[in-house]
């Protein structure tokens, strides 16, 4: 009745790339589109199943850098999948499957290092104008004028605007993502990123084989993510070695429910996003609870970042739930017959997990890490791989980007015992594409089509209206470039 399960993970045609220093893929400058779908050899395996998650033989001398506050219980959120089908005898919704899922801002970071939603979810925690975060009185004789300095430079701010402008840095249209098109009062702010697997595992038959998986459809499931803490509360302190499964015990503090439209990858890569109910009072509470919505570097920031995409050595962190119970997708039958055990038997099946990794291996779609707590447990699947976060502006952490999303371990008895029990995930460049090509569905349902239509000729650097293309730099460039465009 949890997570993961017979996994396929994938290894291409194409051999993984060793590398010893550093060396950049050329295919990681693509940002056009979805990668095609390529001939794939099929490593059945395990995903991550009944794995010790004690520290094994992978030690790194560099944990000392690493920092420690950043805990899965503040990246992470324990995805649970629930389901009834008449046909199967069901009285009530039950177990099918458990995993981790994450939030990703939709919008950019802001230039000061604070993404909107977690702004505005200060503003919301904030009890006093007198007293900071954690209570002590603010320095200034006058925080008020401070607040209104802030307010009335908002307020400049939006002036111009119906709805509240895209947040982060400055750019040209066609360096926005697509949902910034649309004002946040009709999009969502952040995405729910999980496996595609977790969320329809009817959708994946080469992973399992049970027949009556197959008749359970989306109009049978409905999804909801929990907030985990510790026993000793949120205002605890947080202290992560990254070895494994974190010490103490942790219990769910919070649920939320999600709307029963996921987006899969169109060609199979094991990645889906979900949405948030209630999204901005939902947000409020999870932020005030400690959770962390992630990022994603833009399309335009990788095409112009020169850094490279894969480097051997790399340490990331790799967060999320390890998941102790056998998944309804496991068994061969479903007898219907168990109604007296209630969704709040569960309530400890999931523990957070957080592991130091080094990569070691890259093919275009997929890297493998080396992880220091050993293999990843059974529930990682959908968890992030988050890039170690640089000190920001006055000794503060920088914003969290993502590295990439867990997808399942090298099987522990493979040929090649250097990469046997490595952690495969697909890469944030990958991620992005499959976020592009999301939002750019959503909002062409959101908006009409004649505003989408000149939503799409500004992010291809065209305006009909004026029959102009423009330049990264902002320069119109000659309208004959149009017809190359």
């Amino acid at each position: 009745r949890v997570c993961v399960w017979l996994t396929l993970l994938y290894l291409f045609s194409a051999p993984i790339i060793s590398t010893t220093g550093k060396m950049m893929l050329s295919v990681a400058r693509s940002s056009s589109g979805i990668a095609s779908t390529r001939n794939r050899i099929f490593l059945y395996t395990k995903c991550c199943r009944g794995l010790s998650s004690a520290v094994g033989n992978h030690t790194s001398n560099e944990s000392d850098e690493i920092p420690t506050n950043i805990s899965p219980i503040h990246t992470s959120l324990a995805l649970s999948v629930h389901f009834r089908h008449p046909d199967l005898g069901m009285k009530d919704y039950e177990i099918l499957s458990r995993a981790t899922a994450f939030l990703l801002n939709v919008d950019p970071p802001n230039p000061e290092g604070e993404s909107s939603n977690q702004s505005a979810a200060s503003d919301a925690t904030s009890s006093s104008s007198t007293h900071n975060s954690r209570g002590l009185v603010q320095k200034s004789a006058f925080p008020h004028l401070k607040e209104n300095r802030d307010l009335r430079k908002e307020l400049l701010r939006k002036q111009h605007y119906s709805y509240d402008p895209a947040s982060g840095p400055p750019r040209l249209p066609h360096q926005l993502n697509w949902l910034e098109f649309c004002p946040t009062n009709f999009r969502p702010k952040v995405h729910v990123v999980a496996s595609s697997h977790v969320i329809s595992p009817w959708l994946w038959p080469k992973y399992y084989g049970q027949d009556w998986l197959q008749i359970v459809t989306q109009e049978h499931v409905r999804y909801s993510l929990e907030v985990w803490s510790s026993d000793e509360g949120l205002n605890s302190s947080v202290n992560v070695a990254h070895d494994g499964k974190l010490k103490g015990e942790y219990k769910p503090v919070a649920k939320f429910a999600l709307n029963p439209y996921p987006i899969h990858h169109p060609t199979e890569m094991d990645l889906a996003v979900i949405h948030l109910k209630q999204e901005e009072e939902a947000l409020k509470q999870m932020m005030k609870l400690g959770i962390q919505p992630l990022n994603l570097p833009t399309a335009h920031d990788f095409e112009n970042d020169d850094s490279p995409v894969f480097e051997a050595g790399e340490k990331v962190l790799f967060q999320g739930f390890e998941v102790y119970e056998a998944n309804m997708t496991d068994q061969e039958t479903v007898s219907g017959t168990d109604n007296t055990k209630k969704e709040e038997d569960d309530e400890r099946l999931f523990h957070p997990y957080s592991s130091l990794g080094n990569l070691t291996l890259a093919s275009p779609d997929r890297f493998l890490s080396q992880t220091k707590g050993g293999p990843l447990p059974e529930g990682l699947c959908g968890g992030p791989v988050i890039q170690i976060p640089a000190s920001g502006k006055n000794g503060k952490q920088a914003p969290m980007n993502i590295r990439g999303v867990v997808e399942g371990i090298v099987p522990t008895n493979h040929d090649n015992p250097q990469i046997a029990g490595h952690a495969s995930f697909i890469p944030s460049y990958r991620i992005r594409e499959f976020v592009d090509f999301a939002e750019k569905i959503m909002l062409e349902q959101i908006i009409d089509s004649d505003l989408f239509k000149r939503c799409v000729d500004m992010k291809e650097r065209k305006n009909n209206t004026r029959g102009t293309v423009y330049g990264d730099d902002g320069n119109i460039l000659d309208s004959d470039d149009d017809d190359d465009e």
